[in-house]
């Protein structure tokens, strides 16, 4: 898993909930987005983890919306951030 995921995991997450939202977010492969690209992957599990605010529940939900279209997830994200900084 990528070093900066890894971050942003610890930073959010309680201990105990860690492990967990590793495990789903491993769940998500390169066949669930398009060209099986590894941008468009990390992309996605950060865009779950920036939505989750540290939700576990959270995390599945959204780890299941990315499994069927990983660009919705990405969208909410941009959506949120933008929205964030107006």
């Amino acid at each position: 898993m990528d070093k900066e995921i890894l971050n942003f995991i610890d930073k959010d997450f309680e201990l105990g909930f860690r492990e967990s939202v590793i495990k789903e977010l491993l769940s998500i492969k390169l066949k669930h987005v398009m060209a099986e690209s590894e941008y468009n992957l990390k992309n996605t599990r950060m865009s779950i983890l920036y939505l989750a605010k540290g939700n576990l529940n959270e995390v599945v939900e959204l780890t299941k919306r990315a499994k069927i279209d990983f660009r919705d997830v990405i969208m909410w994200a941009t959506q949120e951030k933008e929205l964030n900084n107006k």
